[in-house]
C-alpha cells in the first residue's frame, strides 16, 4: 500500500523514488539498474535501499519502465 502513515519519510516513500528514477532515466535514454541505483543513494541517502525494488516495480506496473534483460538496464517506455 501506498498511503504514507506518521512515521512515513516521504523522500524515502515509494512514490518520490519512482518520480525522481524517471527523472533520471529521462534525462539518461538508457540507464544501468545499478547505476540508477548508485544515482539515487547519492541523492537521497542510504535508506533508498529498502523501497528501490518497489518504486521500480511500481513503474513497470504502470508500464512507464521497461526492464532490458541483456543490458541489465532501464528506458523508459513509448
Amino acid at each position: 500500500m501506498l498511503k504514507p502513515d506518521k512515521h512515513t519519510d516521504i523522500k524515502y516513500s515509494v512514490v518520490y523514488l519512482s518520480a525522481v528514477m524517471m527523472k533520471e532515466i529521462q534525462q539518461s535514454g538508457i540507464i544501468k539498474y545499478d547505476e540508477l541505483k548508485n544515482i539515487l543513494i547519492q541523492k537521497i541517502g542510504n535508506k533508498v535501499n529498502e523501497n528501490f525494488e518497489k518504486a521500480l516495480s511500481f513503474l513497470y506496473l504502470l508500464d512507464k519502465v521497461v526492464y532490458l534483460n541483456e543490458l541489465d538496464s532501464i528506458k523508459q517506455s513509448k
